[in-house]
């Protein structure tokens, strides 16, 4: 029998701005019915045992071939493996106070010794469940079905805000004896939508461990719904199944009394509705205008003041000398696809001379990285800061290229589009859409 002692744990942390104040659970109902003594059950149903059936008093467990089931999660009683070659019905339920078990009988059927039925240990003696679920196993000797109050199923939500939109669908139930057995597919308008079965990772959601799979949306598709589809073993078919979309999530969050929280909520909505317009579907929300601070914030690194997101291009000798980085000088674009990235066209890239910039977050020397050249629009050479979580939208980074520096931020790409004659409708909701959600994000983390 499988010990169901503890695993190793890999955890993957969110980032502090996850939104997990609404994660919620997912499966409507509870554990337990009335207290009836004996538990009420619908029509009788002859089903086949497998991950996530549920078995009640009337139901027959169709059975082919030699089929093992622990038939007591009780440790001392050993092992409590039983062999079944034919169909077994469960004839009734008891509340057992001598046993301290919930006992589901099989008539005269005599599973192990002293044992004429499935048992399971209380956890609430005033109360009584359904039924009993199959929990985990294949039915083999080696790896029985085994038995429990609740199964493996999608149990909670939760959304993250990081370099993207990562929705999180966490999976209930999961112990050392099913996390291997249990994947997930995905599908939608996510980056993972495929016929890949993913297993689970263990990441902590609100101060929690627990085991989800993560799909990631782009802004534009914020009210596209992901399914989640559960699978145990080699099954084909799912035990659960799940769906939702960022703004399910989004218009359900609890903001009572949590200012901070409602604006991160409603500037991560507003992104969404622009980015769909922005990529032709829908028209464009009204948005405020934050042109003035786009174009005059400051900050201050040492004893010089720069504007914030405007872009510099320095050049060190015996002085420092610093100039505005024209668009003649270099491009700067933003990658608005399920990761969030910002991107430097050189005008003076030479892959001859060197493919490699060395790029580093202003003030942050411990995060310094060499930059590869990459093919960007139109087959142009680029490098590309990726990781660009909201809270860095107004991140100033130094990228130096043959000796030259070019200061910018994510946030510059906005600075150029509002201090342009004729930027387009479209260009400046963006422009005043990232402001607004970069401000909520930093706002909110503080």
């Amino acid at each position: 029998m499988k010990k169901f002692f503890g695993w190793k744990k890999t955890v993957a942390f969110l980032m502090s701005a996850a939104l997990t104040a609404a994660a919620m659970p997912v499966n409507a109902g509870g554990l337990f019915a009335a207290n009836t003594g004996i538990v009420a059950s619908a029509a009788a149903e002859t089903k086949a045992p497998a991950v996530g059936t549920l078995f009640k008093v009337g139901d027959t467990i169709a059975v082919t071939g030699e089929t093992w089931f622990v038939v007591d999660d009780d440790p001392n009683s050993g092992d409590a493996r039983a062999k079944v070659e034919s169909n077994l019905t469960i004839t009734a339920y008891e509340n057992s106070d001598s046993d301290n078990q919930y006992i589901w009988k099989t008539g005269d059927v005599e599973l192990i010794q002293l044992h004429k039925g499935f048992y399971i240990t209380r956890k609430d003696p005033s109360v009584d469940p359904e039924g009993f679920y199959i929990t985990g196993g294949k039915g083999t000797y080696e790896d029985p079905f085994i038995i429990g109050l609740t199964a493996p199923k999608f149990s909670a939500r939760n959304i993250a805000l990081n370099d993207g939109i990562c929705m999180n669908f966490i999976v209930g139930e999961v112990n050392d004896n099913n996390k291997d057995d249990l994947r997930v597919k995905l599908s939608g308008d996510c980056a993972e939508a495929d016929d890949t079965l993913r297993s689970l990772d263990l990441k902590t959601v609100d101060g929690d461990e627990v085991y989800c799979v993560t799909a990631n949306v782009t802004a534009n598709n914020m009210s596209s719904v992901i399914t989640a589809d559960l699978y145990y073993g080699d099954s084909e078919t799912p035990i659960d199944s799940y769906a939702f979309s960022v703004n399910d999530y989004l218009d359900v969050v609890d903001t009572t009394g949590n200012e901070k929280l409602e604006a991160l909520v409603k500037a991560t909505k507003q992104y969404g509705s622009v980015s769909a317009a922005y990529f032709g579907n829908g028209d464009l929300p009204e948005v405020n205008d934050h042109s003035a601070e786009i174009l005059n914030s400051t900050y201050s690194f040492g004893e010089y003041t720069f504007n914030l997101f405007k872009p510099s291009i320095v050049v060190y000798g015996d002085t420092m000398t610093m100039d505005t980085l024209e668009p003649s000088d270099a491009l700067i674009s933003l990658v608005l696809n399920s990761k969030l990235a910002v991107r430097l066209y050189l005008a003076n890239y030479d892959g001859n001379a060197s493919n490699l910039a060395g790029a580093e977050p202003m003030g942050k020397v411990d995060e310094y990285f060499n930059a590869e050249a990459i093919k960007g629009a139109d087959d142009k050479y680029c490098f590309e800061i990726p990781g660009i979580a909201p809270t860095l939208l107004g991140q100033q980074y130094d990228v130096n290229y043959l000796g030259t520096h070019y200061f910018f931020s994510p946030m510059s790409w906005a600075y150029r589009v509002m201090s342009a004659d004729g930027a387009s409708a479209k260009n400046v909701a963006m422009a005043n859409a990232l402001y607004e959600y970069y401000a909520a994000a930093t706002a909110y983390v503080g």
